[in-house]
C-alpha cells in the first residue's frame, strides 16, 4: 500500500505554529538580558577623605529616597566600598544622597549606573563619557551666570571639564554667592562640557554632571 501523501492544508498551520514558537523562545531569551541592562547596582568608592555614615541611593524617577543604605550603625570610611544593588527593573539613572560625620550632606543626580559601575566619591562623576569614548568636540564660551536661589550662601564653586580627573580650583576664589543672588562665572573657551560642584555654608553640596555651559547663560541651584 502506497503511504498517504500529507495534506497541503496543514502546512500554512504549522509552519505558523512553528514561527509563533520560535518568537516566543526569542522572547524568553531575550528578557533576562533586557532586565540585566537595566540593573543599576553599582560599587561605591569613597575617596572623599571624610566618613560616610548615611546613604540613599533611588531611581530618578523615585520622589522617595527610600531606606539608609548604612542602617545598623555602619559607616563607610575613606578608601573603603560598597556593593549598592538596585531593583533590577529600576533602570540606569540613580540619584544619591550622602551624609558624611560632621553634618556635610551631597547629593549627586542622574548617575548612569549601568555604565559607571564603579561610582567614586571624592572626584568628578563621569556619567559614562569618559569610559564610553565620548570627547567634547563642541568649542565655545562656557562663561554663565550662577544663580544661588538658595537661604544660604554658596561657599564653593567648582567646574572641571567632563574630560578632567580633578575639581581644580575653588571658582569663587574664596568669596561667596549670596542667598537669593548671583555671580558671572568666567571659563575659558576650549570645552562646553563641565562637571559642577557647589558647596553651600551651611555644609550641603550638590553636583551636576554633564552640563553643556555653551547653550547656558544662567545656571540656578537651590
Amino acid at each position: 500500500m502506497s503511504r498517504p501523501a500529507t495534506s497541503t492544508r496543514f502546512v500554512p498551520a504549522l509552519c505558523r505554529a512553528a514561527g509563533l514558537a520560535g518568537l516566543m523562545a526569542a522572547s524568553l531569551l531575550a528578557g533576562p538580558a533586557r532586565a540585566q541592562d537595566q540593573d543599576g547596582s553599582f560599587n561605591l568608592i569613597n575617596r572623599s577623605n571624610r566618613v560616610i555614615e548615611r546613604l540613599y541611593a533611588s531611581p530618578t524617577d523615585t520622589a522617595d529616597w527610600g531606606e539608609n543604605r548604612l542602617a545598623g550603625g555602619r559607616t563607610l570610611a575613606n578608601e573603603g566600598n560598597l556593593a549598592v544593588r538596585m531593583a533590577p527593573d529600576g533602570g540606569c539613572r540613580t540619584d544619591l544622597r550622602i551624609a558624611f560625620a560632621g553634618g556635610m550632606v551631597e547629593e549627586r543626580r542622574d548617575i548612569d549606573t549601568c555604565l559607571d559601575r564603579d561610582v567614586v566619591i571624592g572626584t568628578p562623576a563621569r556619567t559614562g563619557a569618559q569610559r564610553a569614548g565620548r570627547e567634547d568636540g563642541q568649542a565655545g564660551d562656557p562663561s554663565f551666570n550662577l544663580i544661588n536661589e538658595a537661604a544660604s550662601p554658596i561657599h564653593e564653586f567648582y567646574a572641571s571639564p567632563t574630560n578632567e580627573d580633578d575639581w581644580g580650583d575653588d571658582r569663587l576664589g574664596g568669596g561667596t554667592v549670596r542667598a537669593r543672588g548671583r555671580r558671572a562665572i568666567r571659563l575659558p573657551g576650549g570645552h562646553c562640557r563641565f562637571d559642577l560642584r557647589v558647596v553651600w555654608e551651611d555644609g550641603r553640596a550638590e553636583e551636576r554632571r554633564d552640563v553643556n555651559l555653551c547653550e547656558i547663560q544662567d545656571l540656578s541651584f537651590r
